[in-house]
């Protein structure tokens, strides 16, 4: 093919690949339409309920979970997002999650008297062939993780407070230090005479 030929077959390319991206466009604006209608929820925000923090609190979502099953799976299930470990903190607050644990051993309150909660959570993360001795492994594991969190948070704010005031406490003393060497300095004469 000479060039001549080339520049001729130009124009109808540009036609052609121009086709084309409006066709891909016209595509992704439907693959994304049906996105939307499948992820798409009735609830639109999350209800100040939550995350929980006490046990009157507790008990009163297990109780409302029961009157309104399908309304409150779809709230947790919105809010744990498939991860139960990383988002129990979204239905529980810390000092709530501090206060629990699944069997309710070593002073703690069990959580798996909380029925109504713990079917809404299990619905939550359910997959295929999920048994209810993995979810109380999850769950089990879902607290261990979260208390480690808190406990982090906690030593790391204490060691912040703490650092501040050591801070706080160098720069005083370098304030009262520089009092001193200015009188010390006032009261310092040199003769320089030879």
């Amino acid at each position: 093919m000479d060039n001549h030929s080339l520049f001729q077959q130009i124009p109808a390319r540009l036609d052609q690949l121009e086709k084309d991206m409006q066709m891909i466009i016209k595509n992704q604006s439907n693959i994304l339409a049906i996105l939307q209608k499948l992820t798409h929820h009735d609830i639109h925000d999350i209800p100040e309920d939550f995350p929980v923090n006490t046990v009157e609190e507790l008990d009163k979502l297990d109780k409302q979970i029961s009157k309104d099953v399908p309304k409150y799976y779809k709230i947790i299930a919105k809010i744990i997002r498939g991860d139960l470990a990383k988002n129990l903190d979204g239905i529980l607050g810390p000092d709530l999650i501090m206060m629990l644990n699944y069997d309710g051993i070593l002073g703690k309150m069990p959580f798996k008297q909380y029925f109504n909660v713990n079917n809404a959570l299990l619905n939550a993360v359910k997959e295929e062939g999920m048994s209810s001795r993995v979810y109380v492994q999850l769950i089990r594991t879902a607290f261990k993780t979260n208390k480690g969190r808190i406990a982090k948070r906690k030593f790391d704010s204490k060691a912040k407070e703490l650092k501040r005031k050591d801070d706080d406490k160098d720069y005083t003393d370098m304030d009262n230090g520089n009092k001193e060497n200015e009188a010390d300095f006032a009261n310092f004469n040199v003769n320089f005479s030879f």
